[in-house]
């Protein structure tokens, strides 16, 4: 009974694939916004300042890649 419960869908894959590209593209703009208020709260050297942008940016490109892989995949699938 348990098990019947628990593999019930209450979504379908391309709803889930959706939320989780929006959930992926909020993380790439918040993750920029956030780190470099923060950024202007430290006292950092140049070389620091441009590793922590460069990190930064690499993170926030990736989560955006992350998003649109999770739609590829979905689709994919679905074919």
């Amino acid at each position: 009974m348990i098990r019947q419960f628990l593999s019930r869908r209450v979504a379908s894959d391309a709803a889930v694939a959706r939320f989780g590209q929006f959930v992926s593209f909020a993380c790439a703009c918040l993750i920029p916004v956030l780190a470099f208020r923060r950024f202007s709260e430290l006292e950092l050297s140049e070389a620091q300042l441009l590793t922590a942008v460069i990190a930064t940016m690499s993170l926030a490109v990736l989560c955006a890649v992350a998003g649109e892989v999770l739609v590829l995949v979905s689709k994919t699938e679905a074919a």
